[in-house]
């Protein structure tokens, strides 16, 4: 080879090497520069992805509706991880605990010991409720609850559920069917765990039949200065223009025995609308209206439906419905105004209309079901619809 040649080689050895080591050098900038942002931004994204994951409802092992949460913080709410939203990095967790419980975390769900299956035994099941500072109320709605019936004096003698708060207000004692049910406990304001709230639920021995215990009860906590508090003296709050309103325990009728619970003493209210100036009540089926008997009518049977429906001053002796300012006819002024109803309809037609505001239904009952009893009384389901301002 003589010397050009010789030349020529080195020269492309030369070139080679340079440009191996200038891809070289750019692949190792390129690294670290992905090392240095994608990374990271890789990283905020899959961060960005949990978090979304988080807080979502999900699908529990039991056929129940739970969140989506961290397996530490569903553990650090007392809850129960019950299936996978994310498979290893969050669970659906089933945030609910049962007797002998303590929280303070809202959304919390009060089971029976052995949810989602029935109890049948003899028992006291208690929870407490500690309240967060800037909470007002709490709210409890039942979306499972079944107990056994009231006693023949509608009384719940052999089960029964009950709301003891440090504010002195008087609660119903409940029993029976009461699924879909809600109501509002006031706490008052003041620091945390100041008026905790205590749940029981007394159950007295297998009574037989095909009745299988069984409540579910989310507890939601209503702070000071939200707009879905409640206002003061209402035990249950509906928040639309129309809606459904039913009595504790409504159900079909008990031959012999009066459905809807004795001693209440109650404020269903509605949240006026903007722009709605009225109200209209109707019973939800023609038959879906049975509460309190005039002693002047204890003869009559309720064959005799047609006629056994009563207003005012025949509702004075025993328990009624109050709405206030109530008339058969919607502006009409010559329609005399009722504000008690009982028997076994609401007015001739129905259904009965109020511009009294705020709009209220009043639920009254004694301990005297004797006469309720004899019709075989169920209690009510009605439906309201709100009317806008006539010009």
């Amino acid at each position: 080879m003589n010397s050009s040649m010789l030349l020529l080689v080195i020269l492309l050895i030369t070139s080679y090497n340079d440009q191996a080591n200038g891809q070289k050098a750019a692949m190792t900038m390129a690294n670290n520069f992905f090392n240095r942002t994608t990374y990271p931004l890789i990283n905020g994204i899959s961060n960005l992805f949990t978090f979304y994951q988080a807080y979502r409802p999900c699908q529990t092992e039991f056929n129940t509706t739970g969140t989506c949460l961290a397996r530490s913080d569903c553990l650090a709410r007392n809850g129960m991880a019950a299936g996978a939203c994310v498979a290893g990095v969050t669970v659906c967790c089933d945030l609910k605990f049962t007797c002998g419980g303590r929280t303070d975390k809202n959304e919390t769900i009060f089971v029976n010991q052995m949810y989602p299956m029935a109890d049948n035994m003899t028992n006291t099941c208690q929870i407490t409720i500690e309240k967060q500072s800037n909470v007002c109320q709490l709210r409890l709605d039942f979306d499972e609850f079944t107990l056994a019936q009231p006693d023949e004096n509608g009384q719940c003698t052999t089960d029964s559920f009950m709301i003891r708060t440090s504010v002195g207000e008087r609660l119903p004692i409940l029993c029976g069917e009461n699924p879909g049910q809600h109501l509002y406990i006031d706490v008052g304001s003041g620091f945390i765990n100041s008026n905790p709230v205590v749940l029981s639920v007394v159950t007295n021995g297998a009574i037989g039949g095909d009745l299988e215990r069984r409540w579910r009860i989310k507890i939601n906590m209503v702070p000071c200065d939200s707009l879905n508090m409640a206002p003061s003296g209402c035990l249950q709050y509906f928040r639309s223009p129309s809606g459904m309103v039913q009595s504790f325990n409504y159900g079909p009728s008990i031959v012999n025995k009066a459905r809807y619970l004795s001693n209440l003493r109650y404020t269903a209210c509605i949240r006026t609308e903007e722009n709605f100036c009225g109200i209209k009540w109707r019973t939800e089926q023609p038959n879906s209206f049975s509460w309190g008997w005039p002693i002047n009518r204890s003869g009559q049977i309720r064959e005799n439906s047609t006629a056994l429906t009563f207003a005012g001053g025949h509702c004075n002796s025993d328990d009624y419905v109050g709405i206030d300012q109530a008339t058969y006819e919607d502006n009409n002024p010559f329609a005399l105004d009722e504000d008690r109803f009982c028997g076994l309809g609401l007015m001739d037609h129905g259904q009965v209309f109020s511009r009294s505001k705020p709009f209220q239904l009043k639920v009254r009952s004694n301990n005297d079901h004797r006469l309720n009893g004899q019709q075989s009384q169920q209690g009510f389901s009605l439906h309201f619809t709100q009317l806008p301002c006539v010009l």
